[in-house]
C-alpha cells in the first residue's frame, strides 16, 4: 500500500496544491492590469465580472485547499470542470487575445503534477480544443493563426514538460522506495537466518518464520506445514495472524495428516512439482476442515525444498499483496525456512538414530557383562555337577545351592536391565499391577500381604517422576521381602498439587536408622542410600521411621514439577 501511494504521490501534494493556488492568483495579474489600464478591446464591465468570478474561485480553493487536494485525487473529473471554467473566461474576454491565457495553464499544471505525463497530455488535448473553440466563438475578430499555434505549443510544451518531470520524479521515488524496502527485507532475512541457526526444534523454526512474515513483512496471515517423509503426508500445521493470534485451534501444530497426491489440492500439487503458486483462491486442500481453518484466500504457496526434496510448504495470505517486490522476499524466506527445517529434521533424525544405536550397544554390553557371563557359569557348573552324579551327592547338593544363588542373581540383573528399557508411559494401573507382580515373583503370595493404592492425579507426574517413584517403591519392597520378615506391607502414593507423597509401611522387625546410617554394609544392604540420592536429585525429601520390633515406615515426597 505504501509503494502504491508513493507511485501516485511522489511528493507532498498539499504543498503542490498550495503552489497551484498561488499560481492562480499570480495569473490574475494580467487581466487585472488590463482592467485598470483600459488596454484591450473588450467591455470593461465584462472583464470585471470575469475577474471577480476567477478571484472567487481562487478564494474558495485557498480556503478549502486541504479538502480540494483530497477531492482532486479522488475525482480527477474536477479538472474537466476547471478546464471548462478557464476556457469560458477566454471566450468571454477576447478569445485567443484574452488576458486569461496564463490562467488557463492552472488546470494543465494540476493534471501534470497530480497525474503525471498521461494526465498532462489529456488535459493539454482538452484545453487546446476548448481554447480553439473559445477563439472561434468570437464574431468579427481577426485571427492570427501563427499566434494560435504558439499558444497551443505553449500548452503542449509546458504541460508535457511538467508531466514528464513528474513521471520521472515518481519513478525515482518509487525506485528509492523499492530500494529501501529491499534493504529492509534483506535485513529481515538476515536476522531470520541468524535466529534460525539457534532454533532448538522444528516448531521453533516454524514460529520464527511466521513471526517474520506477519510482523516484519506485514502480511495478514501465514501458515507452515511439514512433510512427513516416511508416510508422505503433510502435517504439523502451524499458523499465525498479523495480530499474533494463532490461526489453528489451540495454537499448537495441528496434527491433521493430508496425503500429497495430485488430487489433493493446490498445496499438494505445489509440493509435487516444486513450483510456487501465486494468489490461489480455491481448492487449497481436499480437506474441508483445513480449508475452514485457512479461510478465504487468495494465498501465495511456496514449497520448502532442500536438495530437490520438499520438506514443507509456506502459505501467505495475499489479500493485501500489491507489491511484486515482496514476493522475492517471500521466496528468499521460504528458501531459508527450507534449509532450517530440513537441517533441523535431519539433526533430529540423526540424533534419534545415534541414541538408538548407543542404547543397543549399552544393552549388548550390559547383557554380555552380566547375564551372558552368569549363564555361562551356570551351564559350566551344571555340566561339572552332572559328572559327579551319582557318586558324590553331598558335593553336588552344596554346589547346586551356589548355582541357585547365581541364577537368582542373574534373574535380578535381567529384570533390572528390562526396567532400564521400560518406556515412560506408566499409568496408575500399571504402577500398581507391576509392583504386585514384582513382589509375587520374589515370594509366595501367602507369605506377604501387599496393599497398593494410588490416589490423586497420577497423570500430573512427569514420566521421570513416575519412573523414579516406581523404582523407590521397588527398592523398598525388595528390602521388606529380604530383611523385614513382615506379614503385611502397605504402599500408598498420593498425588496432590504441589507434591507427590509415597509411603511404604510394613509390620516387620524394624531396625535402628541411626545405627544403619553409620554402617556401610547395612547402608548398601537396605538400599537407603540409593533411594535418598534418587529422591534428592529430583528436589524431594526422604524420611525413614523405624524401631526394632515395631516395623518400618518410608516416606518420600517429590514436587510435581521441576523448580524454577
Amino acid at each position: 500500500m505504501v509503494a502504491a501511494h508513493r507511485a501516485n504521490d511522489p511528493f507532498n501534494t498539499r504543498q503542490v496544491f498550495r503552489l497551484l493556488v498561488a499560481y492562480r492568483w499570480l495569473s490574475l495579474i494580467p487581466p487585472a492590469l488590463v482592467l485598470l489600464t483600459g488596454w484591450g478591446n473588450g467591455a470593461p464591465w465584462l472583464l470585471g465580472i470575469t475577474l471577480l468570478a476567477a478571484a472567487s474561485v481562487n478564494l474558495l480553493l485557498t480556503s478549502l485547499s486541504i479538502q480540494f487536494n483530497t477531492w482532486l485525487r479522488r475525482w480527477p473529473g474536477l479538472l474537466m470542470i476547471d478546464l471548462l471554467f478557464t476556457s469560458s473566461l477566454v471566450a468571454l474576454t477576447g478569445g485567443w487575445n484574452s488576458p486569461y491565457y496564463l490562467y488557463t495553464f492552472s488546470p494543465l499544471l494540476g493534471a501534470a503534477l497530480f497525474f503525471q505525463l498521461r494526465g498532462a497530455l489529456l488535459a493539454v488535448a482538452g484545453m487546446a480544443g476548448l481554447f480553439v473553440l473559445a477563439g472561434l466563438s468570437q464574431t468579427g475578430a481577426t485571427f492570427n493563426w501563427l499566434q494560435l499555434a504558439g499558444q497551443l505549443a505553449g500548452y503542449l510544451i509546458l504541460g508535457g514538460a511538467v508531466g514528464y518531470a513528474t513521471t520521472l520524479l515518481a519513478r525515482y521515488t518509487n525506485s528509492l522506495t523499492d530500494l529501501d524496502r529491499a534493504h529492509s527485507d534483506l535485513a529481515v532475512i538476515h536476522e531470520l537466518t541468524v535466529s534460525l541457526q539457534s532454533a532448538a526444534d522444528v516448531v521453533e523454526v516454524e514460529e520464527r518464520v511466521l513471526e517474520v512474515v506477519t510482523r516484519e513483512l506485514g502480511f495478514p496471515r501465514a501458515v507452515i506445514a511439514l512433510v512427513d517423509q516416511r508416510e508422505h503426508v503433510l502435517t504439523a500445521w502451524l499458523g499465525k495472524a498479523r495480530n499474533g493470534h494463532p490461526m489453528l485451534a489451540g495454537g499448537l501444530p495441528h496434527p491433521l495428516r493430508l496425503p500429497i497426491t495430485s488430487n489433493d489440492g493446490a498445496i499438494a500439487q505445489s509440493l509435487l512439482d516444486g513450483q510456487a503458486r501465486l494468489s490461489v483462491e480455491s481448492h487449497l486442500t481436499a480437506n474441508e476442515q483445513m480449508n475452514d481453518y485457512l479461510g478465504r484466500g487468495p494465498y501465495h504457496l511456496f514449497p520448502l525444498q532442500l536438495r530437490e526434496h520438499s520438506v514443507g510448504v509456506l502459505l501467505v495470505d495475499a489479500s493485501e499483496d500489491d507489491d511484486p517486490t515482496r514476493r522475492h522476499s517471500l521466496r528468499a524466506i521460504a528458501g531459508q525456512a527450507a534449509v532450517a527445517v530440513g537441517t533441523t529434521m535431519l539433526c533430529i533424525d540423526r540424533a534419534q538414530r545415534l541414541a538408538v544405536q548407543d542404547e543397543r550397544i549399552r544393552i549388548a554390553r550390559e547383557l554380555h557383562d552380566t547375564a551372558s557371563q552368569s549363564l555361562f557359569g551356570i551351564v559350566f557348573a551344571l555340566d561339572g555337577l552332572a559328572k559327579l552324579l551319582p557318586g558324590q551327592p553331598e558335593t553336588v547338593k552344596a554346589e547346586l545351592a551356589q548355582v541357585r544363588d547365581l541364577a537368582e542373581t542373574t534373574r535380578a540383573q535381567m529384570r533390572q536391565s528390562i526396567m532400564d528399557m521400560w518406556p515412560s508411559a506408566l499409568t496408575a494401573e500399571t504402577f500398581e499391577l507391576d509392583l504386585r507382580r514384582f513382589v509375587t515373583q520374589m515370594c509366595r503370595r501367602d507369605e506377604l500381604q501387599v496393599d497398593i493404592r494410588v490416589r490423586g492425579s497420577f497423570s500430573d507426574l512427569s514420566p521421570l517422576r513416575r519412573r523414579s517413584l516406581y523404582r523407590v517403591a521397588q527398592e523398598a519392597l525388595t528390602n521388606v521381602v529380604k530383611h523385614a520378615a513382615a506379614e503385611r506391607v502397605e504402599v500408598v502414593l498420593d498425588v496432590y498439587e504441589p507434591l507427590a507423597s509415597l509411603t511404604i509401611q510394613d509390620d516387620g522387625r524394624g531396625f535402628d536408622p541411626a545405627v544403619v546410617a553409620t554402617r556401610a554394609h547395612d547402608r548398601e544392604r537396605f538400599g537407603l542410600r540409593g533411594i535418598t540420592e534418587r529422591v534428592t536429585s529430583l528436589g524431594g525429601a526422604c524420611e525413614v521411621v523405624s524401631t526394632p520390633g515395631a516395623g518400618t515406615t518410608l516416606r518420600v515426597s517429590l514436587p510435581l514439577t521441576d523448580a524454577g
